[in-house]
């Protein structure tokens, strides 16, 4: 478990640095973080169904938002992995998610002085994610 821990949070600053310098997160990063998560699946599980058919549907449902399809990725291994370790409530780190969205987004309107056409995603994730975590 501390190697899934440690490969998450290690491989989630250079996904938040590529995600804010261009906008897109390479599929290389996600099949890094993939490898020690299906590992830990194995071995661990994949925890309730029925959280994680909700998480689909959120996922479903970011696609149709106009969410990346490297933040879905992303935020589909994170659900596995959290869904397989806690009880995880999707609607709090929902909640977490929105306000870590707009603060992001509220800095960068008042650097810029302007409404961007797209934002970086992961650093939202990872941070909604710490302070989830955290708060458990």
């Amino acid at each position: 478990m501390i190697l899934l821990w440690s490969s998450f949070w290690l491989i989630s600053l250079p996904i938040i640095v590529r995600d804010l310098a261009s906008q897109r997160i390479p599929n290389i990063y996600l099949k890094v973080l993939t490898i020690p998560t299906c590992l830990f699946l194995i071995v661990d599980g994949t925890g309730p169904l029925h959280n994680l058919l909700v998480n689909f549907l959120v996922l479903v449902l970011g696609i149709f938002l106009g969410i990346g399809m490297g933040d879905i990725k992303l935020l589909a291994i994170s659900f596995m992995i959290f869904n397989s370790q806690m009880n995880f409530s999707i609607l709090i780190f929902l909640a977490i998610l929105l306000a870590g969205t707009s603060a992001h987004l509220l800095i960068h309107i008042l650097v810029a002085r302007q409404m961007p056409q797209r934002i970086a995603l992961a650093p939202s994730i990872f941070l909604a994610f710490a302070l989830y975590f955290a708060a458990r």
